[in-house]
């Protein structure tokens, strides 16, 4: 009776070890959400550069980007203030073309 009871304890050992492996394991990465996250980082740079303007700094304008496409979409006051955000996306590196959706109140 005691080498069952041994080889049963090993093997509830050996299945929550397996169990803690498996939970510990890396989820696999999804490589259109590290391209999206690369992407970010010149609209949070586009962005930026939205609120250091000091004609934008109050208005409420968002930026996507995908590959070299940005969107701009949100308000503004002005037509000059929507003609100056569109600028203002267009100076980035990685942006090659600007659709304008910002809508004058």
């Amino acid at each position: 009776m005691p080498p069952y009871h041994w080889c049963t304890q090993w093997r509830v050992r050996s299945l929550l070890l397996c169990a803690l492996l498996v939970g510990c394991a890396n989820s696999p990465v999804n490589d259109s959400a590290r391209l999206a996250q690369q992407d970010s980082l010149a609209a949070v740079q586009i962005k930026a550069r939205l609120l250091e303007a000091p004609d934008l700094a109050g208005s409420a304008i968002a930026v996507d980007l995908e590959g070299d496409h940005a969107s701009l979409s949100g308000f503004v006051e002005t037509s000059q203030q929507r003609d100056q955000a569109e600028a203002i996306a267009r100076e980035q590196d990685k942006v090659k073309t600007v659709e304008n959706n910002i809508t004058v109140k």
